[in-house]
This record gives C-alpha cells, sequence and structure tokens, in this order.
C-alpha cells in the first residue's frame, strides 16, 4: 500500500519575494499534478491541516476544486489555521467528517494498513492539543485491531524538533499519546506536519515523521528567534510504502521539475 501526504498549503495565503508574488495555491496545483502523474501512484492521499491560510470559504472553495482533480481517494485532517466547521460544510461529502463528535477524528479500515485520524487544532492558538476525550479515542481505537498495522495521522508534531521557535508551537499533551502509542506495538509510526520542515524522530518505540510542506518551508534555526521567514526551497510530498515483508518505509519526494543527467550505467568497483 502507497500512502502520500501533502501538509500545510496555505490556500489563500500569496507571498511576496524577491522574485515576485507567489500565491500558494499554484503550490497545491504543481503537488497535486506531481502525485497524479507519479509512477508510483499512491493508494490514497492524506491532506494534513492547514489547508486554508485563514478558514475563509472560499479558500476551503478552491482548495477543494484542485484536490478533487486528485485520481485517488484524499482525506483531510484539520490544522491550525484550519476551522472545524467550514471543513465539515466545504467537504459535505467526505462522510468520515460527518459526526456528532466535537472533533474530526475518524479511522479508515477498508485498507491493508489501518488509518487513524487525530484531530489536534486548538482554536485560536498555533498550539495544537490533545484533549482528554481524544486521546481516550485514540486509545480505544488502538485497542480495537491491534493485530493489524496502524499509521496515526495528526497536524501538530507531539515532540519538540530542538528549535525553540517552532517548539512553542507544539503539541500539548504530546507526551501522553507517546505513552499510549507504545502500549500499541502495531503502529508503525506517527506522521505529521506544521513545521515546514522534514523531521524523523525514534519515538516511543515507533517512528515520528514530520514532513515538510507542499507550499514553503522556514528556515531550519536551532536557535532561538522572534520570527521565521518563508523560503521557497524544493517543495515535497511524503510516500510511504506498507509491505508486510519489508514493513514500513518513507520516502521524501520533491515537487517541480529539476535537472536530470544522463546514466552512464553503475561501473564495476576495481579489482
Amino acid at each position: 500500500m502507497l500512502i502520500a501526504q501533502i501538509t500545510d498549503l496555505h490556500v489563500g495565503r500569496v507571498i511576496e519575494t524577491t522574485s515576485g508574488p507567489i500565491d500558494l495555491l499554484d503550490r497545491l496545483v504543481d503537488a497535486v499534478n506531481e502525485i497524479n502523474h507519479s509512477e508510483n501512484l499512491p493508494t490514497i492521499v492524506m491532506v494534513t491541516g492547514d489547508i486554508s491560510n485563514h478558514g475563509h470559504p472560499d479558500d476551503y472553495l478552491r482548495a477543494k476544486k484542485v484536490l478533487d482533480t486528485l485520481t485517488m481517494p484524499y482525506y483531510i485532517v484539520p490544522g491550525n489555521h484550519d476551522h472545524r466547521q467550514q471543513l465539515r460544510k466545504i467537504f459535505a461529502e467526505h462522510q468520515y467528517l460527518q459526526t456528532n463528535s466535537p472533533f474530526l477524528n475518524y479511522t479508515l479500515e477498508q485498507y491493508s494498513m489501518r488509518i487513524i485520524a487525530l484531530d489536534s487544532l486548538n482554536p485560536g492558538t498555533h498550539t495544537g492539543l490533545l484533549c482528554d476525550e481524544r486521546l481516550k479515542w485514540v486509545d480505544e481505537q488502538l485497542a480495537q485491531q491491534p493485530e493489524i498495522p496502524a499509521l496515526v495521522f495528526l497536524h501538530h508534531p507531539p515532540n519538540k524538533i530542538g528549535s525553540p521557535y517552532v517548539d512553542r508551537m507544539m503539541c500539548t499533551n504530546g507526551e501522553t499519546l507517546g505513552k499510549i502509542i507504545e502500549q500499541h506495538p502495531q503502529v508503525k509510526g506517527v506522521a505529521c506536519g506544521h513545521v515546514h520542515r522534514d523531521v524523523v524522530i525514534s519515538w516511543h518505540r515507533t517512528v515520528l515523521f514530520i514532513t515538510g510542506s507542499s507550499a514553503f518551508s522556514y528556515d531550519l534555526m536551532l536557535k532561538d528567534v522572534d520570527d521565521l521567514d518563508p523560503v521557497f526551497e524544493p517543495s515535497v510530498y511524503r510516500l510511504f510504502n506498507w509491505q508486510e515483508e519489508t514493513g514500513l518505509i518513507s520516502h521524501l519526494c520533491f515537487i517541480g521539475h529539476h535537472p536530470r543527467g544522463l546514466s552512464e550505467g553503475v561501473p564495476l568497483p576495481p579489482s
């Protein structure tokens, strides 16, 4: 099973650069085209938050129009820039969002790997939150099918990355989530976004994958600063490959056209 992850789309934002303005909707178009034309077509795409920059209905409609051109099913997880009720309204045909719960948590059971989506949105702040109700929910979901491998998706990383500015906006109760994950060894990975950089951490007997944005990056800054400026490095998406015989493998895929060389074959090593 191949699972693509795109994150931090921020549709509705236009960023001024030294080369002129960049509309982040165009970056989403590039990401969707890249996935649709990949030699390694994913089974599904997980969109892990910050779909809109301001939570405006028009921005969600614009994002949805592009996401709907994906040739495979996609599923959304809210981020700190998102608005739950707008997501439910605009993505009305996404039945997994239409529940009585105040949170957008759901589990996908129809694939060879269970996909567990966990809502870490804490309205009014960029910091994530996993309250007791959400932590209980994810624990119960994992306890239901301990024999089936699972991959957990949320927006906010539940662990610090060593960048003080970013670490102030991490997920409250992330360590409690880690202790829950430890009790469920079928969890092969936890995937999130929010940081706008790629980070991989060995975490609570599994692997924490923090995927870079499909729109723009931030500089890696390990000292404390007051703010970070957007950087237009090659944008990315992550591709998970789950196979029983190999386990979970992650590939970071770059979006866009890049110079290609001509192969000279594989020379024999010196004798």
